[in-house]
């Protein structure tokens, strides 16, 4: 299974701890993690789990070895290692930065717009192509032809300027 996830262009990671109360030579307070990675595209779908003792860098050094193509990925500093591999690049997942952009918009001057107004405005807009998509086959999604139509896209190149 972990040869057939290789293959794809495409690969989803994500950890979050867990407990496990029976775990040996653990205690059952302590934490543990749960990584997933998931395939794209969703016709070749491949799931895999693993439950190593942290989430620090060897894990998806370990995880993704011999893996060229992109990940998919929050922004725990784990992935970092992974993305400075050759013929490996990092995609950032949008609800982890339009997270930090809410974080930037509560620091801000009342009354004021920021860029963390603007980003979350374009990641919103994001959002809705993907709403307007959602009834669309993967062929239309890849051709493109359907994004532009999106009332979204083009309100997203008007912000764009």
């Amino acid at each position: 299974m972990c040869d057939q996830l290789l293959e794809n262009p495409v690969i989803h990671s994500d950890e979050t701890h867990v407990q496990a109360l029976k775990e040996p030579d653990r205690d059952p307070t302590s934490q543990s993690w749960m990584w997933a990675q998931a395939s794209w595209p969703p016709d070749r779908k491949v799931v895999l789990f693993d439950s190593p003792p942290s989430r620090a860098q060897d894990v998806p050094l370990r995880l993704l070895e011999s893996y060229r193509g992109y990940v998919m990925t929050d922004d725990c500093t784990g992935y970092i290692a992974l993305a400075l591999q050759r013929g490996v690049g990092r995609l950032a997942c949008k609800a982890d930065a339009r997270r930090k952009f809410a974080g930037a918009q509560k620091v801000q001057p009342k009354g004021k717009t920021g860029r963390g107004d603007i980003a979350i405005t374009m990641i919103n807009k994001l959002y809705g192509i993907e709403r307007d998509l959602k009834d669309c086959s993967d062929k239309q999604r890849l051709s493109g032809t359907a994004v532009k139509e999106s009332a979204n896209f083009c309100a997203i190149e008007k912000l764009a300027g």
